[in-house]
């Protein structure tokens, strides 16, 4: 499953930054300039602590230090949680930029709203995920024999982090690109 979305994700931010740079060079040129919304910045924190303490909670698992493994698993719920709400900020800024455009035509915000809205749609997913390794954990079923789930939602986060920092690597790029020749305000 997760080699599957890689290669779509890796498909999609590729035609992503591919379509950025045609546009841009082109005779339909995007002339609305690009900022990227703050909250991606702390989400992106957020992001990485889920996959943090996933991490810490399946290596306490092996060692079958259970309150650990209680500890880290709310600790990732709670970011998880939190990096929605901030993302969700994101996303709202990326859809006022879209409307403040002109046309839809002379925009990257809506093709950068779409990547966004994909990877948070897998983080809800994720979300669930995490929601219910939270709750093995808290009933005491991860230890050092019994720990598939744990490692799998592990696995799942890590992968939604390559995910991210490979979006705003690509969202970089596009600001770069449509910055430079957008017209300033």
């Amino acid at each position: 499953m997760i080699g599957s979305l890689a290669i779509f994700f890796f498909a999609s931010i590729l035609l992503y930054v591919i379509y950025i740079a045609m546009r841009v060079g082109s005779d339909r040129a995007i002339t609305q300039r690009m900022v990227l919304p703050w909250s991606f910045i702390p989400s992106t924190l957020l992001l990485i602590g889920v996959s943090v303490c996933l991490e810490w909670a399946y290596r306490a698992a092996k060692k079958d230090r259970l309150a650990i493994v209680k500890q880290m698993t709310i600790g990732a719920c709670a970011m998880g949680v939190a990096f929605l709400f901030i993302q969700s900020d994101g996303m709202k800024r990326l859809l006022d930029g879209l409307a403040d455009a002109p046309t839809r035509n002379e925009s990257a915000y809506g093709y950068t709203f779409i990547l966004v809205f994909l990877h948070a749609a897998h983080v809800v997913g994720g979300a669930i995920g995490l929601w219910w390794t939270a709750r093995n954990a808290l009933a005491n079923r991860y230890d050092h024999e019994r720990n598939i789930g744990l490692k799998v939602c592990t696995l799942y986060w890590h992968f939604l982090d390559v995910v991210w920092v490979l979006l705003l690597a690509s969202f970089w790029i596009a600001l770069v690109l449509v910055n430079a020749k957008a017209p300033l305000p």
